[in-house]
């Protein structure tokens, strides 16, 4: 059978042939419509997240500090509720969360496959509910062996997606010619164009909103780029910039409410657990 688009179900050709983490033969195929790259049958995926977070990835917690930047400037400047929920998908070790909530922001934690370190008390609850005020997924995109399955799930939960991951130049380059193939860890096996993402928008009747290299958010309302004190940010800037935040915080931060929270729920539990030894050694004394 002749392999199609993930995507946008057009033909895919090959594209390339690799060899991942030293010993599985990879082959990459690319939609003649959309450009969108995918790993034919990557059946390695189960050895490749013994270490959700791979040893190679150096950058984890740099791109949390840009991810919180951009993010609490796009809250600022568009027309989001700053007060609603707001979940990370796939959210790792849970700092972006943690950074989020530090900055005011009442954001969740989601992820089936890895340990939550930094954000542990705040996950979301399972199964999802309810509307989320925005959705954010960080480099994870790039590990779906089914984007569009993945992508409906995320759209369901909110009006507005908002993701990194980053595009494949032009022309698309062979694999191992390109860091963001991933040959050493093998966890990244779908590889967007900004085409392919706009056929993901308008496959769930939303729009792309893009900086043509590595963020991107899909929504279903119009986000407004007015800065809260009337201030027209140009599209231009917000996007192509890195966006600077204020030295004083707008609001006020989540860090020491959390903490209470979190230290009370330990000391409830530490009694609880003495209750029930002290039981336990009562009725063995009897």
């Amino acid at each position: 059978m002749d392999p199609f688009c993930k995507i946008c179900n057009a033909p895919a050709i090959k594209h390339g042939e690799a060899t991942l983490r030293q010993k599985f033969h990879a082959r990459y195929l690319k939609c003649v419509e959309c450009g969108f790259i995918s790993v034919e049958d990557p059946n390695w995926l189960a050895e490749a997240y013994t270490e959700p977070i791979n040893r190679s990835d150096t950058g984890y917690v740099w791109r949390n500090l840009w991810c919180r930047d951009k993010v609490c400037s796009l809250i600022e400047a568009s027309r989001l509720n700053g007060d609603g929920v707001f979940l990370d998908y796939a959210a790792g070790y849970g700092m972006f969360v943690r950074l989020m909530r530090d900055c005011g922001y009442d954001f969740r934690w989601l992820d089936p496959y890895c340990q939550n370190l930094f954000s542990r008390g705040f996950e979301a609850p399972v199964p999802l509910a309810g509307e989320f005020e925005a959705v954010t997924a960080f480099e994870v995109l790039e590990h779906l062996p089914d984007p569009l399955q993945e992508i409906k799930k995320i759209v369901a939960l909110t009006p507005v997606f908002i993701f990194s991951t980053t595009l494949l130049p032009e022309p698309a380059p062979q694999p191992g010619n390109w860091w963001y193939y991933g040959l050493e860890h093998g966890q990244h096996v779908a590889f967007y164009t900004r085409k392919s993402l706009e056929f993901l928008a308008n496959q769930f009747g939303c729009r792309l909103t893009t900086n043509d290299t590595d963020f991107h958010v899909i929504s279903r309302k119009e986000i407004s780029f007015e800065a809260p004190a009337g201030e027209h940010v140009p599209r231009w800037k917000f996007w192509r910039q890195r966006p600077q935040l204020s030295a004083k915080p707008k609001r006020e931060s989540l860090m020491m409410r959390d903490h209470d929270t979190i230290a009370k729920q330990m000391l409830e539990n530490s009694s609880t657990e003495l209750n029930s030894k002290s039981c336990l050694e009562k009725k063995g004394e009897e």
